[in-house]
C-alpha cells in the first residue's frame, strides 16, 4: 500500500471508518456501501480509511486494493468488534469455542492487515465478562489475556502492530479507561501493541481528555474522532480545539479516525466531520504561528 505519511509529514491523516457490510455495530458510514464510501472519502479530502470487517477472508482484496489504489487511500485500520456485535465471537468468552473463533477471526485481519500496511483494532471483539463469581471472573480475565497474547504472537510474526480501544462501562467490562489500558499493554509487555482511545468513550470515562491523551503518548497509536453524542464531531459538546492542540502538543502524527453515526445522512456526517477537523488543524495552526510571534 502507498503511504501518505511523506506527503502529509507535517499535518495529522485523517480517516473514516466504513464497512462493506450492514452492521449492528453503528458508528459506521456507508454501511453495506464500501466502494461508493471510498469514492466519497476521496472526494472529501480524507487521507485513509478504517475498515470495520466481519470476516477478512470474504473480502474481495483484489477489488479493495485496486480501488484504494486508484483513489491513493490508506487503510489506517480494521476494526474488528462485528465479530461480536454480529457472531457473538469474544476474547472473554466463557465459551471456549466462541473465545477461539473470536482469536482465529483476528488472526485472519492480522493476514489482511500486513497486506494492507494497517493496524488490527481490538475493542468491541473483547465483549463482555458475563460470569457472576469473583473466581469464575479472575478465570475468564486470564483466559482472554492468553487468548490476546495468542493474537499478539501471530502479529508479531507478521509485524503488525495490535490496538486496543479502551470502551466505556456500558459497552464492555474489560478495558475501560486509559490507565487500564496502559497497565494491560505493559502487562502484554509487547511493542506490537498500542492504544487507540476514542474521544466519545473518554467523555464518559476519563477525568480529563487532555490530561489521559498526555498520559497515554507513550503508546498512542491512532486516535478516534466521535462526538459526545456519537455523532460527527462539532454537533456535540466535546472540547476538540483542546484535544487537537493537546496531539500537536505532543507532536502526535498518527492518523485520527472518525467513527460516528450517521445523521441525517452519511454524506452529511462524513462532510461535517473532515470540515471541522480542519478547521480545528487551522486554527491550531494560527495560534501556533501567534504564539511563535510573541515569543
Amino acid at each position: 500500500m502507498r503511504s501518505n505519511a511523506l506527503a502529509k509529514k507535517n499535518e495529522m491523516r485523517i480517516g473514516i471508518s466504513l464497512s462493506p457490510t450492514k452492521s449492528q455495530f453503528g458508528p459506521l458510514l456507508f454501511s453495506g456501501d464500501l466502494y461508493n464510501g471510498i469514492n466519497t472519502a476521496k472526494a472529501l479530502g480524507y487521507d485513509g480509511v478504517e475498515l470495520s470487517l466481519l470476516d477478512s477472508s470474504k473480502i474481495e482484496k483484489g477489488k479493495l486494493l485496486a480501488v484504494l489504489e486508484k483513489q491513493e487511500l490508506d487503510v489506517y485500520a480494521i476494526a474488528t468488534g462485528q465479530t461480536f456485535y454480529s457472531d457473538g465471537f469474544s476474547l472473554y468468552n466463557r465459551d471456549p469455542d466462541k473465545q477461539a473463533r473470536a482469536v482465529e477471526r483476528i488472526k485472519g485481519h492480522i493476514e489482511l492487515a500486513q497486506i494492507l500496511s494497517s493496524y488490527v483494532i481490538l475493542g468491541g471483539i473483547r465483549g463482555k465478562i458475563e460470569e457472576a463469581t469473583k473466581e469464575g471472573k479472575k478465570a475468564i480475565l486470564l483466559q482472554g489475556r492468553n487468548s490476546i497474547k495468542a493474537c499478539v504472537e501471530h502479529a508479531e510474526k507478521k509485524s503488525v502492530t495490535l490496538v486496543l480501544e479502551p470502551i466505556n462501562r456500558y459497552e464492555t467490562n474489560v478495558i475501560n479507561n486509559v490507565d487500564e489500558g496502559i497497565h494491560f499493554i505493559r502487562e502484554i509487555g509487547s511493542q506490537r501493541v498500542k492504544l487507540v482511545p476514542d474521544t466519545f468513550h473518554m467523555n464518559i470515562e476519563e477525568r480529563s481528555i487532555p490530561e489521559s491523551i498526555i498520559k497515554a503518548q507513550e503508546y498512542l497509536a491512532y486516535i478516534h474522532f466521535a462526538d459526545s453524542n456519537r455523532h460527527a464531531p462539532g454537533w456535540g459538546h466535546i472540547n476538540f480545539y483542546e484535544i487537537f492542540s493537546t496531539l500537536k502538543k505532543i507532536n502526535f502524527k498518527g492518523p485520527i479516525g472518525v467513527e460516528v453515526l450517521p445523521i441525517d445522512q452519511d454524506y452529511k456526517s462524513a462532510r461535517q466531520a473532515i470540515q471541522y477537523i480542519k478547521s480545528l488543524e487551522q486554527y491550531t495552526d494560527q495560534n501556533d504561528k501567534g504564539d511563535s510571534n510573541k515569543r
